[in-house]
């Protein structure tokens, strides 16, 4: 299991922040990746606001890997950490058809182009999310005391990017795409 903990927020144009972290950051790649996200016929993930539990199946160019994450929330409703069991596969397609096979319903696909930095302690992620439009997550690689400080260094590590940015929605990539499809 790996603890994560990370901030998520919005931005209108990546540009600043990557021409920023491209000075300052080691950037490590870009990548495509296709989220399939899947549920158990008997419960619903994404009824339970918010969500509080994501099974994915990621795809980047026929490698990828399964993840179960479960989500801890303060106080004050706002995502704490989530912990994350993750395997490598080696055909997730194939995996895919296995998971519906079985029963398990594929709720949501979720499609993004990832530019991934290194900077400190900090991988810093530049995210073209489709239908959804343009973020940036700054994961913390360890523990930074509790988790409500290692959050706010990761805030920290945000407004030293200078990116142009708001808070996203409290909720993940699927929860969001969800969201839209239901309004749109």
């Amino acid at each position: 299991m790996n603890e994560e903990i990370e901030i998520k927020v919005s931005v209108k144009n990546l540009g600043k922040a990557e021409e920023k972290l491209r000075k300052i950051a080691r950037f490590v790649k870009a990548k495509d990746q296709k989220d399939e996200y899947f549920m158990p016929p008997n419960k619903d993930y994404f009824a339970e606001k918010p969500t509080k539990e994501y099974f994915r199946v990621r795809n980047e160019k026929g490698k990828g890997h399964i993840n179960y994450s479960f989500c801890h929330y303060g106080k004050d409703g706002k995502l704490l950490k989530t912990d994350e069991y993750e395997t490598d596969i080696n055909d997730p397609e194939t995996m895919s058809v296995i998971l519906g096979k079985i029963g398990m319903i594929k709720k949501v696909i979720v499609e993004k182009h990832r530019k991934m930095f290194e900077y400190k302690d900090f991988e810093i992620c530049l995210d073209e999310i489709k239908g959804l439009g343009f973020f940036v997550e700054v994961e913390a690689k360890k523990m930074m005391g509790s988790p409500e400080e290692t959050k706010r260094k990761c805030y920290e590590i945000l407004e030293e990017i200078g990116a142009d940015w708001k808070d996203a929605p409290n909720m993940g990539y699927p929860d969001m795409v969800i969201r839209k499809e239901k309004i749109g």
